[in-house]
C-alpha cells in the first residue's frame, strides 16, 4: 500500500463519524488517521520514529487519534462543525463547505455566486440589479424601455442595423469593457420580430436565447439549477430533484437508506462496520468515475458495541461528545436547557415545576387558583381582571357602571334596584303610582304632566292655560267663558261688529287684519304687498300699474317697445330672444345657422349669397359663368351631359371619341386632308361658334389610328405619350423603371414577392404586414398608428371598463372621447350649456372665495333682498306642501342663481352634501373662520367668525344671523339617503314625503338659529342645503323616464308667487325657465366614490342586514319636532312618516359587538356607518 502522505483518497472511519483530510503533499484530498483509541496491537508491530504523538504507531506509521494530523500527529484539527451545515452543506475540518448560493460560518445565509456585477446588490440569495442592468448577477447591460422594431441593444443602447462596405469599429465602449469590433451589417434579418429575454438574432427568425430561455423567438422561460443536477437528478423549478440514494444541493452526495446505525459507517452508499485485517485490503466498492478506495489496517472497532445516541460524537473507547441538550456516557440523558428555575426538576429533558411556577423552564409566576373569566396572570402570580370582574381570580361578576341609589350588583353582573329606582345601574327614579295621561317621570320621581293634566300622577284634567277674563274649567278640560270673551282659554276679547274677511279680534276687542284688509273691521281691502314704484291700490285689493311696470303688485319692469317674435321680458325691462331673433325687442331675424363664405343675413332670416355660392346658408360651391348646354353644377364644377365638354360645357365633342386619324369638328369625326396651295376657310353656319372647317384632301394616317394618347406626324408614324412606345403607340412602359429586381409587364411593375411593393418596386415590404393602419417605413419596419405598438403594430391598449359613446382606448385604461363626451370612459355628455354645480367642499379655495364675495354683494341689491322676503311672505301659502314644496324651491334657487350672475357671470350656486359628514356635521371645513368658508357655532346667539359674522353681515328682516348646531343630533345619512332615493316610482308621494319631512325639516333646525325660523331663507345656509336637496330629487330623476316625469295631479297649475310657472315647468333640469340647463356634479372625494360605487351595488335591504351603522331616531329629536311645527307638516303626514323612519336601513351593531358603541368604533368616522362592510360586499358582488 502506498504511503499515507501519497494516497489520493481514503476513508477514516472511527464510530460514526468520516473524516476526509488534506495531505501536504498532495494535490486532491489526503487520508484522514483514525484514532483506535488505547488499544494495544496482539501482534508484532514496527515502530515510528520519531515517536507518534496524540496517536500509535501501526506497520510503522502513525494513526492518529481525533482532532490530530500530521506525520507524528502533531497538528490539532477540528472535525465537527457545532451547530451543523445548513441549506446542504458538508462539515470539512470543523467548518462548512456550503453549496453555491449560500454562504457564513453554518452555510445560513443565501449569497449569490457569482458576486453581482455593476453595483447590483444581494438579497436573499439572488442579485437585485441597477437600472439598466439585468441577468441572475447583473452582469448584462439592457436598454430602458425595451428595443423595439429590430433595433438591437448594445452595451445598455438601442441601436438598428447598418449597411457597411466593411467591418467597421461599433464605437460604443465602456470603462473596463473593450471596444468592440463589429463584422460588416446587412439588411437585418429578424426585424419581422424581436428576440425576447435578451435573446440574440442569429439568423432569419433564428435567436440564440440567454441560459433560462428557450423557444424560436426566446418566449419561454426554463427554471434552471446552477451548477447541473448530479447522478441523474432532475431541475424542477430551479431546484435538483435527488434520485433515491442521493442528496446534496446538486445530488452530488451518495446517501444510505435508511440511515446507518450502531457505528456502522456510509460509504458509496453502503453501510459497512470496520473489519479486523491482518494487513491493509481494498474496500472492494467502486462506482463508474470513482477510483477504488484503499483502507489503512483496520483494528477492534471502538464504537461499534453501541451508538453515541441522540446525535452525539464518538471521541473515544465508549466516550461520546453530546450535542447540547444531552448527558450521559451514550448522550441518552436528555437535559433541561436552559436550567430549570424556580426549584424544578429535570427529567427526560423537560422541567417538572412546582406549584405556582410553570414555563418550559418554570420561569413564570402562576396563579392558583387560575384566573377565570378571561382574568390574565401577571408575572407576581396575581390576577389581572377584565372589566366587569374582580376577585383575586376573577371569580366576581362586577356591574359597570356601579349600581346607584342602594342598589345591588348580583352574580350576574346585573343591578337589584331599591324601591323608586330601576334603570340598567339603577340610575332612573321612578314613580308611583305611575304617571297617568301621557305624563313623564323625572329624575326625582315626581311626574311631569302632558299640557292639560295636573295633580301627583296627572290624575286631573286641566284647561291649558288656565281660563282667563272669568271663565270657568270643566271637567273636560276646556273654558267656559264670560259674556264678552271668548278663545279655547278665554283669552280672546271678542269685536263687535265682527271682523270680517278673517280679521281675528284681539284682546283688546279690535279687529287684527289679514294682509290686504284694512278698517275698523277689516272692511277695506288693501294691496299686499304694497304696490311698487308708482303703482296705486284699487278697491278690489289690486294694483294700478304706471306704464313701464306690470306684476301683482308692479314688482315687474315690462319692456318697451314689447318684446316681438316670443321674446321674454325679464325683471329688468330688457327682452330675452327666441333662438333666430336678436335686437333690443327681437325685431330682427337671425339667419341659423348662420350665413357661410361671407353671405349676409336678410331682414328676413335668409342668407343672401356672394358670387359663386348657394344654398339655404350659403354652403354650396356654384358655377360662374353658368353651366351651358344643359350642364349641372356640382361643388362649383359643371358636369356637362353627352356630347359635351369643356369647364361650363361650352365645347361640342365626339363620342365615342375620333379614331384612325380622324379630328372632331362640331362634334362630327372627320378625316383631314393636305392642300396643294393656300388654305381656304370655310364658314361654318350661321350663328354657331364652330371653327372653321377646312378643304381636305389626302388622308395621312387613317390607315391605322394612334393609341394611348399618340399623335399622328406622318404616314404611319406616332408620337407617343410618356409611358408607351412602338409603332403605334401600343406598348405600356414602365417610367420609371423599375427597381429591386421588379419586372415590367403591360406598363406595370411585377415586384418580389414578400420583399418589395410600390409602382416601380421602390418601397421595402414589411413582414408580417403592418396591422391597425400601421405604415411601413422604407427600411422594411412598422410605423405605427397610434395608439398602436408592437413590432408589426399587432398590440392594441386596453381599456377596462371599455370605452363608451364612441370612444377609442389611447392607452391602457385611457379613454380619448369624441366631441360632446367627458369622463373616464367618456361615459358622461359634455353639455357645454349646462350650469355645473359643485358640491362646495370640491371647489377651489379662489372658487368659494369669489361665490362668497357675489353672494354678499348681491344681498345688497334690491332684487335679491325681495327675492328673499318673498320666501318669508308665502311660509304658510303653499311652499312647503307636497304639491309645491319639490319644484317651488327649484324655481326659488334658480331665480336666486340668476342675480348673482348677473353680479359676476362665472358664479353658479353650490352644495352642501351632509351625507358625507353625517356623524360629525358640525367639524365639516365648511364651518371653518377663513374668509372662503361659512363661520362656525353663535351657540344660540350670532355668529361671530367668518364671513357672516356679526358686524359684517345683517339679515333683510334685520338683526344678525344666528346659528344654534344640535351638538347631540347628527344629519341623516347616507344609508338612509340610499334607501329614500330607492322609493319605487309608484310611490313617489312617500319619496316626497322623506324627502321633506326626514331630510329637509330635520337638517333645517339642527343647524337652528335662523334657519329654523320664518327668515331661514335670509341666511346663506339655506341655499347649501336647498341645492343639495334639489340635487337628491335630481338624482331620483335620473333612475329612469318614469322616475323624471312622477309628480302630483296639480302639475300644470300655477305655484304660489313664482312669476306664473307651474310645477311642469321645473320638471325637466335640462329646460328650466329661459332655456337654462342644470347639472349636478357628483363629489369627488374618495370616500364619495367608493360610496357612490358600493350603494350602486348593494341593495337596500342586504344593507340594512350586514352594514354597521349609528342609530338615528326621528321621535324624540328636538330638530324633528320643532322642524315640522315650523312647516307644519300634518298629524297624518308625521304618522305615515313614522311609520316610513321605523323601516331599519342598518345593524345598530355588528355581530359579536355589545351594541350601538361597539358599532360606532366599526363605523367610518364621517359617515356614521361601516363603510369597509359596504365595500366588501360590493366587491363580493
Amino acid at each position: 500500500m502506498s504511503s499515507v502522505s501519497n494516497v489520493t483518497l481514503a476513508a477514516c472511519v472511527f464510530m460514526t463519524v468520516t473524516c476526509l483530510v488534506y495531505s501536504s503533499n498532495a494535490q486532491g484530498p489526503g487520508i484522514g488517521s483514525i484514532d483506535l483509541g488505547p488499544i494495544e496491537p496482539d501482534f508484532p508491530i514496527r515502530t515510528c520514529s520519531p515517536r507518534c504523538e496524540n496517536g500509535f504507531c501501526v506497520g510503522g506509521r502513525c494513526l492518529c487519534q481525533p482532532g490530530f494530523t500530521g506525520r507524528t500527529c502533531s497538528n490539532t484539527i477540528i472535525t465537527v462543525c457545532y451547530g451543523g451545515c445548513a441549506n446542504g452543506g458538508t462539515c470539512r475540518y470543523g467548518s462548512c463547505s456550503c453549496r453555491p448560493g449560500y454562504s457564513g460560518s453554518s452555510c445560513q445565509i443565501p449569497s449569490c455566486s457569482p458576486s453581482c456585477a455593476n453595483g447590483g446588490t444581494c438579497v436573499s440569495g439572488k442579485c437585485r440589479c441597477r437600472s439598466g442592468y439585468s441577468g441572475s448577477y447583473c452582469q448584462t447591460r439592457v436598454c430602458t424601455p425595451s428595443c423595439r422594431n429590430g433595433q438591437i441593444c448594445i452595451l445598455g443602447q438601442c441601436r438598428c442595423p447598418r449597411f457597411l462596405d466593411g467591418p467597421e469599429p461599433l464605437g460604443i465602449s465602456e470603462p473596463g469593457v473593450p471596444e468592440i469590433d463589429l463584422v460588416p451589417f446587412y439588411p437585418a434579418v429578424c426585424c419581422s420580430r424581436s428576440c425576447l429575454n435578451g435573446g440574440t438574432c442569429i439568423g432569419y427568425n433564428r435567436c440564440r436565447c440567454r441560459s433560462g430561455y428557450s423557444g424560436q423567438y426566446c418566449q419561454t422561460k426554463v427554471p434552471s439549477c446552477l451548477p447541473s443536477c448530479a447522478n441523474g437528478g432532475t431541475c424542477v423549478s430551479g431546484q435538483c430533484r435527488c434520485r433515491s440514494g442521493y442528496s446534496g444541493g446538486y445530488c452530488q452526495t451518495r446517501v444510505c437508506t435508511p440511515a446507518c446505525q450502531n457505528g456502522q459507517i456510509c460509504i458509496l452508499g453502503q453501510c459497512l462496520c470496520p473489519r479486523f485485517p491482518d494487513g491493509p485490503v481494498p474496500l472492494g466498492i467502486s462506482e463508474p468515475g470513482v477510483p477504488e478506495i484503499d483502507l489503512v489496517p483496520f483494528y477492534p472497532a471502538v464504537c461499534c458495541s453501541r451508538s453515541c445516541l441522540n446525535g452525539g460524537t464518538c471521541i473515544g473507547y465508549n466516550r461520546c461528545r453530546c450535542r447540547s441538550g444531552y448527558s450521559g456516557q451514550y448522550c441518552q440523558t436528555k437535559v433541561c436547557a436552559p436550567a430549570c428555575r424556580n426549584g424544578g426538576t429535570c427529567s427526560n429533558g423537560k422541567c417538572n415545576c412546582r406549584t405556582g411556577y410553570t414555563g418550559s423552564y418554570c420561569q413564570t409566576r402562576t396563579c392558583s387558583p387560575a384566573c377565570r373569566n378571561g382574568g390574565l396572570c401577571t408575572s407576581y402570580g396575581t390576577c389581572n381582571c377584565r372589566s366587569g370582574y374582580t376577585g383575586s381570580y376573577c371569580q366576581t361578576r362586577t356591574c359597570s357602571p356601579a349600581c346607584r341609589y342602594g342598589g345591588t350588583c348580583t352574580s350576574y353582573g346585573t343591578c337589584n334596584c331599591r324601591s323608586g329606582y330601576t334603570g340598567t345601574y339603577c340610575q332612573t327614579r321612578t314613580c308611583s303610582p305611575a304617571c297617568r295621561n301621557g305624563g313623564t317621570c323625572t329624575s326625582y320621581g315626581t311626574c311631569n304632566c302632558r299640557s292639560g293634566f295636573s295633580g301627583s300622577y296627572c290624575q286631573t284634567r286641566t284647561c291649558s292655560p288656565a281660563c282667563r277674563n272669568g271663565g270657568t274649567c270643566t271637567s273636560y278640560g276646556t273654558c267656559n267663558c264670560r259674556s264678552g270673551f271668548s278663545g279655547s282659554y278665554c283669552q280672546t276679547r271678542t269685536c263687535s261688529p265682527a271682523c270680517r274677511n278673517g280679521g281675528t279680534c284681539t284682546s283688546y276687542g279690535t279687529c287684527n287684519c289679514r294682509s290686504g284688509y284694512t278698517g275698523s273691521y277689516c272692511q277695506t281691502r288693501t294691496c299686499s304687498p304694497a304696490c311698487r314704484y308708482g303703482g296705486t291700490c284699487t278697491s278690489y285689493g289690486t294694483c294700478n300699474c304706471r306704464s313701464g311696470y306690470t306684476g301683482t303688485y308692479c314688482q315687474t319692469r315690462t319692456c318697451s317697445p314689447a318684446c316681438r317674435n316670443g321674446g321674454r321680458c325679464t325683471s329688468y325691462g330688457t327682452c330675452i330672444c327666441r333662438s333666430g331673433y336678436t335686437g333690443t325687442y327681437c325685431q330682427t331675424r337671425t339667419c341659423s345657422p348662420a350665413c357661410r363664405n361671407g353671405g349676409t343675413c336678410t331682414a328676413y332670416g335668409t342668407c343672401n349669397c356672394k358670387s359663386g355660392y348657394t344654398g339655404t346658408y350659403c354652403q354650396i360651391r356654384s358655377c360662374s359663368p353658368s353651366c351651358a348646354n344643359g350642364g349641372k353644377c356640382v361643388s362649383g364644377k359643371c358636369r356637362c351631359t353627352y356630347g359635351y365638354g369643356g369647364s361650363y360645357c361650352q365645347t361640342k365633342v365626339c363620342r365615342p371619341s375620333c379614331q384612325y386619324g380622324q379630328v372632331c369638328i362640331s362634334g362630327r369625326c372627320q378625316c383631314p386632308r393636305f392642300l396643294d396651295r393656300q388654305v381656304r376657310g370655310l364658314p361654318g353656319r350661321p350663328g354657331s361658334q364652330e371653327p372653321e372647317r377646312l378643304p381636305i384632301y389626302r388622308p395621312v394616317c387613317c390607315s391605322k389610328s394612334c393609341l394611348n394618347g399618340g399623335t399622328c406626324i406622318g404616314y404611319n408614324r406616332c408620337k407617343c405619350r410618356s409611358g408607351y412606345s412602338g409603332q403605334y403607340c401600343q406598348t405600356k412602359v414602365c417610367s420609371p423603371a423599375c427597381r429591386n429586381g421588379g419586372t415590367c409587364r403591360n406598363g406595370k411593375c411585377v415586384c418580389k414577392k414578400g420583399y418589395y411593393t410600390g409602382s416601380y418596386c421602390q418601397t421595402r415590404l414589411c413582414s408580417p404586414a403592418c396591422r391597425n393602419g400601421g405604415t411601413c417605413t422604407p427600411y422594411g419596419t412598422c410605423n405605427c398608428r397610434s395608439p398602436y405598438t408592437g413590432s408589426y403594430c399587432q398590440l392594441s391598449p386596453t381599456c377596462y371598463p371599455r370605452c363608451e359613446n364612441g370612444g377609442t382606448c389611447i392607452r391602457n385604461n385611457r379613454c380619448s372621447c369624441p366631441s360632446g363626451f367627458t369622463g373616464s370612459r367618456c361615459q358622461n355628455a359634455v353639455q357645454t350649456a349646462c350650469r355645473v354645480r359643485m358640491e362646495i367642499h370640491d371647489m377651489t379655495q379662489a372658487q368659494r372665495q369669489l361665490y362668497i364675495d357675489t353672494y354678499k354683494t348681491a344681498y345688497g341689491q334690491p332684487a335679491l333682498r325681495t327675492l328673499l322676503r318673498s320666501h318669508a311672505i308665502n311660509f304658510a301659502a303653499g311652499i312647503h306642501t307636497r304639491n309645491q314644496f319639490l319644484p317651488w324651491h327649484r324655481w326659488f334657487i334658480l331665480e336666486l342663481e340668476n342675480i348673482l350672475l348677473a353680479v359676476n357671470s362665472n358664479v353658479i350656486l353650490p352644495y352642501w352634501d351632509w351625507t358625507l359628514h353625517s356623524a360629525a356635521p358640525w367639524s365639516a371645513p365648511l364651518w371653518g373662520s377663513a374668509s372662503h368658508w361659512y363661520g362656525g357655532d353663535g351657540s344660540g346667539s350670532c355668529v361671530t367668525t367668518g364671513p357672516f359674522r356679526s358686524g359684517q353681515f345683517s339679515l333683510v328682516s334685520g338683526g344678525c344671523l344666528r346659528r344654534d348646531f344640535d351638538l347631540t343630533e347628527t344629519t341623516p345619512s347616507a344609508l338612509v339617503v340610499n334607501d329614500i332615493l330607492s322609493t319605487p316610482v309608484s310611490s313617489f308621494n312617500d319619496f316626497e314625503l322623506r324627502v321633506r319631512g326626514e331630510l329637509h325639516d330635520t337638517v333645517h333646525c339642527r343647524i337652528h338659529g335662523t334657519m329654523c325660523t320664518l327668515d331661514a331663507a335670509e341666511s346663506p345656509d339655506f341655499f347649501l342645503h336647498h341645492v343639495f336637496i334639489d340635487k337628491l330629487w335630481a338624482d331620483y330623476q335620473a333612475r329612469s323616464t318614469a322616475h323624471h316625469d312622477a309628480h302630483f295631479s296639480s302639475l300644470g297649475s300655477a305655484m304660489t308667487a313664482a312669476g306664473g310657472h307651474s310645477a311642469q315647468d321645473m320638471i325637466d333640469l335640462n329646460n328650466q325657465p329661459g332655456g337654462v340647463c342644470v347639472r349636478y356634479e357628483q363629489p369627488s372625494s374618495s370616500t364619495a366614490r367608493q360610496l357612490r360605487r358600493a350603494l350602486s351595488r348593494v341593495a337596500p335591504s342586504v344593507i340594512a342586514k350586514r352594514v354597521s351603522c349609528q342609530p338615528q331616531s326621528l321621535d324624540v329629536s328636538r330638530a324633528v319636532q320643532q322642524g315640522q311645527e315650523l312647516f307644519r307638516v300634518s298629524a297624518s303626514e308625521r304618522s305615515r312618516l313614522s311609520s316610513l323612519v321605523s323601516k331599519q336601513v342598518c345593524r345598530s351593531a355588528m355581530p359579536g359587538q355589545a351594541g350601538p358603541s361597539g358599532a360606532r368604533t366599526t363605523a367610518t368616522a364621517n359617515l356614521g356607518f361601516d363603510l369597509n362592510t359596504l365595500v366588501s360586499l360590493a366587491n363580493a358582488k
